[in-house]
């Protein structure tokens, strides 16, 4: 009994050779600098890029606490239940099956469940849901509670409040991990109070970009870091949280900054270059406008305005637009919300089969909240003059130009982009952006490039 208590207090004091001993795991740096910080800390918070293998820590911080705190409960939660199940827990999995040595003179290994490791009475790891702060309750033990909140950004002061009261007695602990999403609540209030211990982790800090390698498989590379900037531009909200790990200074931009339009005016473009693409928005009702607007791979090419056109005119510009130009219909995206839904329809009973977009439909992108961002993150792309090929805006546009910076964006406690609705843009500005809204459904094909990477590791 006595050998067994000194093996507990080696393993409180060394993490990282527990993780390593008994787990069969060499940690990098960073993540052994945490790992020592949550032995010698009761209240530790990381901020982190993609890709920088804090979830995978966690997982191998579980069998660390239970195995030094006997009994003990360790309780794993995030903003997300699928967070849980489809990356901590399936990791905990992995590295139990995998784990040499957890039982030799530390413990029994226990039953492990879906979302459950029993190893005795009073002691074990289980998942909650952050749903309500009653579930965030009633675990206390006479060695502590360790609790890890995953996606820590969208933790909301409630259940924050809960956690620091499960923790009352000693020895027990709190690590959140996340990315740095919103500049502000209770993840990003931890970071400068001095109770806390704060860390940061740039996807720059990665062992493979470092070591220009990809040898630790799931940890960000250099490729993955040159298709994120492609993908959200230096400077912005995700780009910040994402690849620097650091709090934007606002959770919520223009879409377009006005200096990459001013970047982008020319006086003249010359020939049509690539694919011509057309975007139609509909007017819906008083002053709205329909506007069709054409665009290349290089440049705006020709817009129409109409104001109070029936939905059969409209269908009949379209078409007539359509061969004018030469379009591929199967190019030619409009507004299938409300109004739009029948010139579609029109156009398709002639066959000529236009895309119909919703707006508010889901997008394959997981990042957007819907198409409306997708389509305005695609248009967004295509204006960074730090682009491979930024997209030129001839001077005739102004309007179409003076509206592409109008719409918001922000970033919500998910993750996801958010763009400012149409109604609420009406509200604040006292008129729908229709010319860059038909810009914007041109890349309603577009792929934003979304990159995902196993961030376990």
């Amino acid at each position: 009994m006595k050998r067994h208590r000194k093996t507990r207090a080696a393993i409180r004091n060394n993490p990282a050779w527990f993780v390593k001993r008994a787990l069969g795991v060499n940690l990098w740096w960073k993540q052994a600098e945490i790992a020592q910080a949550v032995a010698d800390n009761d209240l530790v918070s990381v901020r982190s890029a993609n890709g920088v293998g804090k979830s995978f820590l966690a997982a191998c911080l579980t069998p660390w606490f239970l195995s030094s705190h006997r009994p003990g409960y360790v309780v794993t939660t995030s903003s997300s239940w699928t967070n849980i199940k489809r990356t901590l827990w399936p990791e905990i999995h992995r590295i139990k099956a995998g784990a040499p040595h957890i039982a030799n003179g530390i413990g029994d290994m226990g039953e492990i469940l879906d979302l459950e490791w029993k190893w005795g009475p009073q002691w074990g790891a289980f998942a909650v849901s952050t749903k309500t702060p009653e579930n965030i309750s009633g675990f206390r033990t006479p060695h502590g509670v360790f609790i890890i909140m995953d996606e820590a950004s969208a933790l909301e002061p409630d259940i924050f409040d809960a956690m620091m009261g499960l923790c009352s007695a000693h020895g027990s602990k709190i690590l959140l991990i996340g990315n740095p999403l919103r500049p502000e609540g209770p993840f990003f209030e931890t970071f400068g109070d001095p109770d806390w211990k704060n860390f940061h982790i740039s996807a720059m800090e990665s062992p493979n970009v470092v070591s220009k390698s990809n040898d630790i498989p799931g940890l960000a590379t250099e490729l993955w870091l040159e298709r994120m900037t492609r993908k959200w531009g230096k400077g912005t909200p995700q780009y910040l949280a994402r690849v620097k790990g650091e709090f934007p200074e606002s959770a919520e931009d223009t879409v377009v900054p006005k200096p990459w339009l001013e970047e982008a005016y020319v006086d003249a473009v010359g020939p049509v270059v690539g694919i011509l693409k057309m975007g139609v928005d509909i007017a819906r009702y008083g002053t709205d406008t329909t506007v069709l607007c054409i665009r290349d791979d290089k440049a705006i090419r020709h817009e129409i305005v109409r104001s109070k056109q029936s939905l059969t005119e409209t269908a009949g510009l379209v078409k007539r637009t359509i061969q004018e130009w030469g379009i591929d219909p199967a190019n030619v995206f409009i507004d299938d919300i409300g109004l739009g839904g029948g010139v579609t329809d029109t156009l398709h009973e002639q066959g000529i089969m236009v895309v119909p977009v919703n707006f508010g439909a889901g997008s394959q992108d997981q990042d957007f909240l819907n198409m409306r961002a997708h389509c305005y993150w695609g248009l967004r792309l295509a204006l960074d003059p730090d682009g491979e090929n930024p997209m030129l805006m001839p001077r005739k546009f102004a309007e179409l130009a003076a509206e592409c910076i109008i719409p918001r964006y922000k970033v919500l406690s998910t993750g996801k982009i958010q763009l400012e609705s149409k109604d609420d843009i009406k509200k604040r500005i006292g008129k729908s952006p229709d010319r860059a809204d038909a810009l914007a459904l041109t890349f309603a094909d577009t792929d934003t490039g979304q990159i995902t990477v196993d961030t376990l590791w």
